[in-house]
This record gives structure tokens, C-alpha cells and sequence, in this order.
């Protein structure tokens, strides 16, 4: 379907400011941005509001007759532009992991199997999360953009501004790190 979205024939649509043509995007990205965000930010509802600020910044770029040439980048581009605007303005709360323990927990892990697989699965993402954390903020992204949200090589170097060979070093680096904190 991604590439449905770079014929010439939909981008020339889409930048001609055809509604119909920006919802077929927005209902193919939106669920990829939100997803995108969300594992970014602490908060679900920061993350929807930045994830429809993102479609909101991308109509009025076209309805002021600027052309996009790559939907998937662009859209990734205003999410990260809105994201570090939002850290800029807002402060990281940390939150203590005995906020949200309920007193009962372990007899809850007793009772019910399923709740404790569910646990073993968020404590191997939190791992992750923990790990993804820890490094540099530019291996980070690039973990999450090329696995997480399943771009190409060629997207994330538009996005980042950085070229495909630095990409493919820098994902190298960035996975050959993260083993190490997983490890």
C-alpha cells in the first residue's frame, strides 16, 4: 500500500490539496504515527494530540501550495519536529515503579496465568525500553524508525538528512550496542 502512496498520479492528487486523497494517507498513517509517538512519550493523550498535530501541520503545508515528494518522510519529519518541541516546552516526569503496584499483586500472579505472562511480556519491553533508553539519542531513533515503525533505509536517511551508507553504519552500531545493554 506504501508504495500506492508514491505513484505520481496519488502525490500529484494529494498535493493539489485533494481531501480525499490526504484521508486515504491519513487512515493508512495514522495508526503507524500513533504508534510512533506513543512509544516515545508517557502519555497516550500527548501522544494523540501530537500524532493529529502531525496531519494538521501536513494539510496546511499543502494548502499553502508547497509540495510534498515523500509522504512516508514528511510525515515522520513533522513527528519529530512536534516531539522535540514538545520535550523543549515540557519536563519528564519520572514516575517510581511502587505507583502503580497494586497490594494484592502477588495474589494475582498466583491465581491468574495469564497474568503473569503478561507481566513476563512488559517486563522484557520495559527491558527494552530501558536499554533503547540508554542510548544515544540518534541510535535510538533508528532502532525505532527501521523495527519498530518499519521504514526503509532510504526513508530514514530523508528523515534524518544523513545519507543511506551512514544509515546502514549507524543501525549496525546502534544494534551491536543494544545487544550489549540486553546482554
Amino acid at each position: 500500500m506504501k508504495d500506492y502512496f508514491k505513484q505520481s498520479s496519488f502525490l500529484a492528487q494529494v498535493n493539489q490539496g485533494n481531501e480525499q486523497a490526504f484521508l486515504e494517507v491519513y487512515d493508512f498513517y495514522v495508526s503507524k504515527l500513533l504508534r510512533h509517538v506513543s512509544y516515545r512519550l508517557s502519555s497516550r493523550e500527548a501522544a494523540e494530540d501530537i500524532t493529529q498535530q502531525v496531519f494538521y501541520k501536513a494539510w496546511q503545508y499543502l494548502m499553502k501550495g508547497d509540495k510534498i515528494d515523500n509522504i512516508n518522510a514528511f510525515l515522520y519529519r513533522i513527528a519529530n519536529n512536534l516531539l522535540a518541541d514538545y520535550y523543549r516546552k515540557s519536563e519528564r516526569n519520572n514516575i517510581s515503579l511502587d505507583d502503580g503496584l497494586d497490594s494484592n499483586l502477588e495474589r494475582k500472579i498466583a491465581t491468574d496465568p495469564s497474568y503473569s505472562n503478561s507481566i513476563d511480556h512488559n517486563l522484557a519491553t520495559d527491558q527494552v525500553k530501558e536499554a533503547l533508553e540508554q542510548l544515544k539519542e540518534f541510535y535510538r531513533h533508528l532502532i525505532i524508525w527501521r523495527y519498530f515503525d518499519d521504514l526503509s533505509i532510504l526513508e530514514i536517511a530523508k528523515i534524518s538528512g544523513k545519507s543511506a551508507n551512514s544509515i546502514y553504519v549507524g543501525l549496525h552500531r546502534a544494534m551491536k550496542e543494544l545487544k550489549k545493554l540486553l546482554v
